[in-house]
């Protein structure tokens, strides 16, 4: 599957450049392309980052710091490439304002006529990328014709309490979900992902990476040509159909243990391959369960619901991709993975496919739910919309109340001489 990617502000454009950084170590190790453009062209065609703030794109590694790749919004206002200020309508009206700009730059150098699909990539506590994804999607989505997804990253727990970002985060969810035509919107919760005693800086940069990477087999597998590492694919196709509405998506993986290569293992037989213990293919099966159970404990935002104890997931579509060792991707193992999903997304429909070949001493699943009803997805997103209507009525009535200070404080001083 190959895509186009824009990242809107601060923390979508960082993981947008992320994915040029993971699309060169597929090119480099996999010769498989998942952004557009042809084989001569740069990795980097068809990512983009779309900003308020040039101080932020100066921090990109591996987007051109170029006027064809970042494009830098509010530069005849008053904004002076300053940012949005944490301001998120800012950031949705210099989007609109610079609508134009940001469709010609990715229709004359983004090579559109070979994606299959665009992303843009906002994270929904700040002003710009808060405001503008939004409009971005729906500028993209209009000009091109093509599947638009978004990806939303939410913000870390000790942000909660900070009016500006819930009420950023509540309105830019609204505007997504309720009034953009985004095809399909990823979540993404960045304090499922982080790791205790660590600096931000490096939190921030491993979070990601991550969610670069839970993308890699999916995109792969679909623009694999070496036959040797085909199996039961799943295509562009599979995918687009499959991709409606709020989804999350899981990767999970282990490495397999080493086969003993010692003196006697070679004097075991005569000359043909020993037939495998009973063992083998259960211990097989046992740790692609559990590294498909871990998948699901990975998912990039928690969408489970519980009953009696069990947890499960309501949704429309559900996504597996089992990757490994050829001799690893026996047909027992995809059947488990398939019996597994069906059982935990009852009703949904479902695709599954297999990428065998490609790692050699790891399994590795991606589970992608989509469609998403009801669960902790949608009590999150609730939780978000009713604190930021709270906060916004309680930041109203402090200012009032401060108003009403000054205006007394005012009136004392009216006796004075002006100066």
């Amino acid at each position: 599957m190959r895509l186009i990617v824009v990242g809107a502000g601060q923390g979508g454009s960082n993981i947008a450049d992320e994915f040029v950084a993971m699309g060169k170590w597929v090119w480099k190790n996999r010769n498989i392309r998942i952004f557009t453009g042809d084989h001569q062209d740069p990795i980097e065609t068809g990512v983009f980052a779309v900003n308020l703030g040039a101080g932020d794109l100066y921090g990109l590694e591996h987007i051109p710091q170029t006027d064809d790749h970042t494009i830098l919004l509010g530069t005849t206002d008053e904004f002076r490439g300053r940012g949005a200020g944490k301001v998120n309508a800012d950031g949705a009206e210099q989007a609109r304002r610079g609508g134009h700009k940001i469709v010609t730059t990715v229709r004359d150098h983004g090579d559109v006529s070979t994606a299959d699909a665009i992303m843009v990539i906002a994270t929904t506590a700040g002003g710009t990328g808060s405001g503008s994804v939004g409009v971005v999607v729906d500028l993209l989505k209009e000009a091109f014709k093509k599947p638009v997804y978004a990806m939303l990253v939410l913000p870390f727990l000790n942000q909660y309490d900070d009016p500006d970002s819930l009420i950023n985060t509540a309105t830019c969810l609204k505007k997504v979900f309720e009034n953009s035509s985004a095809d399909a919107v990823f979540m993404i919760d960045n304090q499922k992902f982080v790791q205790g005693g660590q600096s931000m800086n490096f939190n921030y940069g491993q979070i990601n990476r991550r969610i670069a990477d839970s993308f890699m087999d999916l995109l792969c597998v679909g623009e694999e040509t070496d036959r040797r590492y085909i199996g039961e694919v799943l295509d562009a196709n599979d995918v687009i159909r499959v991709l409606h509405g709020p989804t999350t998506i899981g990767v999970s993986s282990a490495t397999i243990p080493r086969k003993p290569t010692g003196l006697m293992s070679r004097f075991l037989g005569n000359g043909e391959k020993p037939a495998a213990h009973f063992s083998v293919a259960k211990n097989q099966i046992e740790r692609a369960q559990n590294v498909l159970s871990r998948a699901l404990g990975e998912l990039s935002m928690d969408c489970e619901l519980w009953d009696g104890g069990r947890a499960y997931y309501d949704a429309h579509n559900v996504l597996g991709l089992f990757s490994g060792p050829q001799g690893e991707a026996t047909e027992e193992i995809v059947e488990m993975m398939d019996r597994n999903l069906s059982e935990l997304v009852p009703g949904a429909g479902r695709r599954k496919g297999t990428y065998p070949g490609r790692i050699s001493d790891t399994i590795s699943f991606t589970v992608m739910i989509s469609n998403i009803g009801k669960g902790a997805a949608m009590d999150k997103v609730e939780f978000f919309y009713t604190e930021a209507t709270k906060m916004m009525s309680e930041v109203q009535t402090k200012r009032e109340v401060r108003q009403r200070h000054w205006g007394e404080a005012n009136r004392a001083a009216a006796l004075l001489p002006d100066l």
